[in-house]
């Protein structure tokens, strides 16, 4: 597992509206902060194709959340 997936999965488990954007946040947070370090020459494929699919789930779960938001 990598060190970023625990936030995203997080994300994409929790049931409590009111929690959920904080942990949309945290996950894309995690993330980008692992592409910094891919990008300096830390990585592999597998991460790579790993952190598309995760950014592509929690940008499905920001639009479902955000219309909430403006509630």
């Amino acid at each position: 597992m990598y060190g970023w997936e625990e936030s995203y999965k997080s994300a994409m488990m929790e049931t409590d509206r009111s929690k959920l954007w904080e942990r949309i946040e945290e996950a894309h947070t995690a993330i980008n902060r692992r592409l910094r370090e891919i990008n300096a020459g830390h990585d592999s494929k597998e991460e790579r194709h790993a952190i598309r699919d995760a950014l592509a789930g929690l940008n499905v779960l920001r639009r479902e959340v955000l219309p909430l938001a403006s509630d």
